[in-house]
C-alpha cells in the first residue's frame, strides 16, 4: 500500500496545526544524548522482550492471549466519569510515554493523540458529509462528544463493549451542557454545547454490530480494532455491512509495523495485524492511507479511508 503524504491527502490540514493541538501535552522534547530516554525505551524494550518469550512459550495458554475477557479486564479499569479530567489543557498529564515524529523525539500523553486525531476526524467529515456516523469501539465516547458538539445537524451514534465505557458518557450527557474544559479541548472549538446529550451510546459487540445493513454513511474507529485481532475479519466486515458508503480507521496496521520493536511488541500484546492491502477482500477499498503524524514509538497506527465499491457517496 503506497502511503498518502498528509499535505496531500485533500484533508487540508497542516502539520503546523497537529503540532499545535499535541504541544500541550509533550512533558518535553527531547535532543541530543539523552539517557533517561535511552533508559525509558531500554525499560520498554525488556518488557516487550520478556512479554514476547511468554507468548511464543505459552501462546497456547488461554491467559497468553487476548481475548473479548482480557479486553474487558483491562478496559473496565481504563474508563470513569472522573477520566474526563484528563483533557484539560490546564490538568494533570497522564499516561506519559515515547513519541516519535519524523526526527522528532517527545515524552507525550496519548490524550494529545486523541486530540489531533481529532482534527483529522473532522476533516474526513466535512469531506464525505455523512448524514449518521457510527464509531465502533468508542470507549468514553470522547470523539464522539467533541464531534457532535461540532456538527450538531449529523446523528452520532457509538458502540462500546464496557460497561464502564458505555455508563461514563451517559452520565455526561446528565450534564446541562458540555463541560467548559472539554469544550477548550476540542480542536476547532464547539458549535453546540447540547448536542452531545443527543448521541446514541450502545452497549454492544464489534463482531455482532446491532445495526442494519447500511445503517450508516460513515463508519470509523480509532485505536479499537487494535485490540480486535481474535475477531479481526468479523469486526471489519460488520464495519462494511452496516455502512453503506465509508469507513475510516485509524489503526495500528500491519504495513507500519512490520519490523523492529513496534512487530515484536504487537506480536507481544497480540493485538491487530491486519493488513491494509487485505480491506478489498472485506468489500472496503482503500481511497488513502496516511502515517505522517505525532507516533507512540512501539506501536504505530495509520489513517485509512475506504470506501464500498459502488457506493453512491454518503450524502452528496
Amino acid at each position: 500500500m503506497k502511503f498518502t503524504e498528509l499535505a496531500e491527502s485533500g484533508l487540508g490540514i497542516e502539520k503546523d496545526e497537529i503540532a499545535t493541538l499535541f504541544e500541550p501535552f509533550v512533558e518535553r522534547h527531547v535532543t541530543g544524548r539523552d539517557e533517561a530516554w535511552d533508559d525509558e525505551i531500554a525499560r520498554r524494550e525488556r518488557k516487550i522482550r520478556k512479554k514476547s518469550r511468554r507468548r511464543r512459550w505459552f501462546g497456547f495458554l488461554k491467559g497468553a492471549r487476548r481475548t473479548r475477557d482480557t479486553v474487558l479486564e483491562e478496559y473496565s479499569r481504563s474508563w470513569g466519569p472522573d477520566n474526563y479530567r484528563d483533557y484539560d489543557l490546564g490538568g494533570r498529564r497522564v499516561r506519559m510515554t515515547p513519541w516519535v515524529w519524523g526526527d522528532q523525539r517527545m515524552i507525550a500523553s496519548d490524550v494529545g493523540g486523541t486530540r489531533f486525531r481529532q482534527l483529522l476526524l473532522i476533516r474526513v467529515i466535512e469531506r464525505l458529509r455523512p448524514r449518521r456516523v457510527l464509531e465502533v469501539g468508542c470507549g468514553n465516547g470522547i470523539n464522539l462528544i467533541l464531534l457532535a458538539s461540532y456538527f450538531p445537524e449529523i446523528e452520532f451514534c457509538g458502540v462500546e463493549l464496557t460497561e464502564a465505557g458505555f455508563a461514563a458518557p451517559k452520565a455526561l450527557q446528565a450534564e446541562s451542557e458540555l463541560p467548559g474544559w472539554i469544550a477548550d479541548y476540542a480542536p476547532l472549538g464547539v458549535k453546540d454545547r447540547q448536542a452531545f446529550k443527543r448521541i446514541d451510546f450502545r452497549q454492544g459487540d464489534a463482531a455482532e454490530l446491532p445495526f442494519a445493513d447500511g445503517s450508516f454513511d460513515l463508519v470509523y474507529s480509532v485505536l479499537a480494532l487494535e485490540q480486535m485481532e481474535l475477531i479481526r475479519e468479523r469486526a471489519l466486515g460488520e464495519m462494511a455491512r452496516v455502512s453503506t458508503d465509508a469507513t475510516f480507521m485509524f489503526e495500528p496496521f500491519r504495513e507500519v509495523n512490520d519490523e523492529g520493536w513496534p512487530a515484536r511488541y504487537v506480536y507481544a500484546r497480540n493485538y491487530f495485524r491486519g493488513r491494509i492491502e487485505d480491506l478489498p477482500a472485506l468489500g472496503l477499498k482503500p481511497e488513502f492511507a496516511i502515517r505522517d503524524f505525532p507516533q507512540e514509538i512501539h506501536l504505530r497506527a495509520a489513517a485509512v479511508l475506504a470506501r464500498k465499491p459502488g457506493a453512491a457517496g454518503a450524502g452528496r
